[in-house]
């Protein structure tokens, strides 16, 4: 292959036919297009320093360079559009390299072709908003984040009756985005039924069947939908099939108390009408078949498949009614969203004259009813007694309200009165979104976005701000510094400060107030943890080198406690590590010493000073999310152990406020967390109550079953289905 003078510095020039693309038809594009449209100039350079992080981790480089006994890995393609001379000497690939071909089933060709072309030029058109829903999906799916959040903003400016319901059912949207579309959609529902949007969701026919047909159905149509849906919800779990949920009608019976119970799972009962016992055979059929699939179940990998982003967790554990209407003979018509799918949901009563609802007799119905609520009389009594013990063993109190998504590897702090949590990961994406917690209210208050996305960084408060450092956007490690900080009027800004030293993840904060100075310790940079420490002076917005650690360690935890800095396990590039090192702050030429090591080893944890106490909580082994909890005292030789966490928690926020220490969010080892979990006294037990459980006589008395009961707190799982 001849080199071209149109290659050399990467430069096509302004007149080069290849670096032309469609875009550049001479045509003016329409309002429309401009408004979708997505110019964003730092998108190659974002793309280069991913591959230069990627070739420095010897990964996806497909040529060495030797000079002097060394060996540098690189790209071709790179190495090819910056020198002519190394296109020359790389010529024609060999025969048997041929290129990689990646499926992507369910992706639309010309939005993958967009977002190829956003990648090498950090253009993106879009001509319409059908094509720009495509295009979404796509970016959703591979996770090119600033073309989905882009799109996500410019679709949801001027929705429609005709295309809310489409981009409701977009994946991965934000909870804001999420509660504006819900209102729009219960706004204007009657006209999106009238424009026929509504016949192209899956739809789920529901027909409810009261105790007798004496009874008309008058309740609210949202009443009788979120019915429904608690019964779908309730029955159908994590691995809900939306299609299998509209292959039938569902029929339900309705008690005298209002609970919902699927008809296919009454007891029988002579007298039954017909139609009754087919349905309840075709139930049985259902059940058997799907034992049956489960059972010769196996997974093939498709390894040149290439597999979608999840749901986030919020819409995992989405099931809510978004609007319903009644309409005639006692039908209701809604949208639902469940578990991150949109579907219509038709529920209509079954009505009947002397005849019963079903077919049959009001006697033989009525029946049905009085045997299954004399088979489980006991089973109510009982359940509403344990019920009424466990809510007085937890004071009736309410339970710690949940960050807006699941997320990990945060920056998280105390500032006022509130608990600040910002950036991490959720399932899907590094995240830019704030928020604070007051208790006094028990609600979480969304704060402006971080200046940009990071997350498996550090945060610490030094005087009335917040201070985020370096971490990681999900391409490269960061040295950018934000601080946030608010004003009289209750309002609040980041402003960047000045950059760290060096560039890095992983890496531990803490504020030394009495100096004014905060403390940045270890971290991840160049594929190797560090022994760097660095002190930053807001004050002159300053950074100085301080003395390095012992070990180089990343994903630790650091404090400040007894006027010295801490620093607590971590990992030194490939093993979880249980020492500790301290440095004191009071002679300026002192040196890191080994401290008390933690019980187990372990990275990712989180950290504390909490009642004049080192406390730890949380973290990864390795192999799992962990629940230990340990506190160090003054003058300790040893670690404590202390109460264990309700949940494993790998990378949790770990802050005292108001005298109580919350851990907040982090990875179970399954699930992003967003659940929070505090302790009111060292000796305690970890709740996830507003106030600490007041003390109650034991279960152990009550009446029925003496030996099955258990003083233990009902915890909602974080899909909010279940007790644990």
């Amino acid at each position: 292959m001849k080199p071209r003078d149109d290659y050399r510095n990467g430069d096509g020039g302004a007149t080069s036919s290849a670096s032309r693309s469609d875009d550049s038809d001479s045509e003016e594009a329409s309002a429309l297009e401009q408004e979708l449209q997505l110019d964003d100039p730092e998108a190659p350079a974002r793309t280069l320093a991913a591959l230069n992080a990627l070739r420095k981790a010897r990964q996806h480089y497909d040529v060495l360079l030797a000079a002097a006994g060394e060996e540098v890995a690189a790209h071709r393609a790179v190495l090819a559009a910056v020198s002519p001379c190394l296109l020359a000497m790389l010529g024609e690939p060999p025969p048997t390299a041929a290129p990689v071909t990646l499926r992507l089933p369910g992706v639309d060709a010309d939005a993958l072709r967009e977002l190829v072309e956003y990648a090498y030029t950090g253009r993106l058109r879009v001509r319409d908003t059908a094509a720009a829903r495509r295009a979404y999906c796509a970016a959703a799916r591979l996770r090119v984040e600033p073309v989905r959040a882009h799109l996500a903003e410019r679709l949801l400016r001027h929705p429609t009756p005709g295309d809310c319901l489409a981009l409701r059912a977009l994946p991965d949207l934000s909870p804001t985005h999420r509660a504006l579309l819900d209102a729009y959609i219960a706004e204007n529902f009657d006209e999106i039924c009238s424009s026929g949007a509504l016949a192209a969701l899956p739809l789920i026919r529901i027909e409810l069947l009261r105790e007798t047909s004496a009874e008309g159905g008058e309740e609210a149509p949202a009443a009788v939908a979120d019915a429904a849906l608690a019964w779908l919800r309730d029955h159908h779990a994590a691995n809900i099939d939306l299609d299998e949920l509209c292959s039938r009608t569902h029929l339900l019976f309705v008690d005298g108390s209002g609970a919902l119970r699927d008809c296919g799972e009454l007891p029988a009962a002579t007298g039954d009408a017909p139609e009754l016992q087919e349905y309840r055979r075709e139930r049985e059929r259902e059940r058997a078949t799907r034992r049956r699939e489960r059972a010769g179940a196996t997974h093939v990998p498709d390894d040149d498949h290439v597999q979608a982003a999840p749901q986030s967790q919020s819409a995992q554990s989405e099931c809510t009614v978004i609007a319903a209407r009644a309409g005639a003979c006692g039908v209701t018509r809604a949208v639902v969203a469940l578990r991150g799918r949109l579907a219509a949901a038709r529920a209509a009563w079954r009505t009947g004259g002397a005849d019963g609802p079903r077919g049959g007799k009001n006697d033989t119905v009525k029946f049905v009813w009085l045997k299954y609520r004399a088979c489980s009389l006991y089973q109510t009594v009982f359940h509403n007694k344990l019920q009424y013990y466990r809510l007085a063993a937890e004071g009736a109190g309410r339970s710690r309200a949940h960050m807006s998504v699941g997320r990990c590897a945060v920056g998280a702090a105390v500032l006022g009165e509130r608990l600040v949590v910002c950036g991490g990961y959720d399932r899907v994406r590094v995240l830019r979104a704030a928020e604070a917690y007051d208790p006094r209210t028990n609600e979480w208050t969304p704060l402006p976005d971080m200046k940009r996305a990071r997350a498996r960084f550090p945060a610490a408060r030094l005087g009335s701000a917040l201070y985020v450092f370096g971490g990681s956007d999900g391409q490269t490690e960061l040295d950018s510094v934000d601080v946030y900080e608010e004003n009289d009027a209750g309002g609040g800004a980041w402003r960047a400060r000045a950059k760290m030293p060096l560039a890095r993840s992983y890496a531990a904060a803490a504020a030394d107030p009495a100096r004014g100075a905060l403390y940045v310790v270890g971290g991840w940079a160049g594929g190797r943890s560090l022994r760097a420490v660095h002190r930053y002076v807001p004050e002159t917005d300053t950074w100085s080198e301080s003395s390095a650690l012992n070990t180089g360690r990343s994903q630790c935890a650091g404090v400040v406690w007894e006027d010295a800095l801490w620093v607590f396990g971590g990992c030194d590039t490939w093993n979880c590590i249980a020492s500790t090192e301290t440095l004191s702050l009071k002679d300026e030429g002192a040196v890191w010493v080994e401290g008390p090591p933690l019980g187990t080893a372990r990275r990712s944890v989180g950290a504390a000073v909490w009642r004049g106490h080192a406390v730890v909580a949380g973290g990864s082994a390795g192999a799992a999310s962990l629940r230990d909890t340990a506190f160090l005292s003054r003058g300790d030789a040893a670690w404590k152990a202390g109460p264990m966490l309700r949940r494993p928690r790998a990378a949790p926020a770990l802050v005292a406020l108001d005298d109580v220490l919350y851990a907040v969010g982090g990875f179970s080892g399954k699930d992003f967390l967003a659940c929070v979990e505090c302790l009111y006294e060292p000796d305690g037990q970890w709740t996830t109550l507003c106030a600490p459980p007041a003390p109650v006589s034991p279960l152990s008395k009550l009446d029925d079953h003496p030996s099955e009961h258990t003083q233990k707190e009902i915890v909602p799982q974080e899909n909010g289905l279940s007790p644990q």
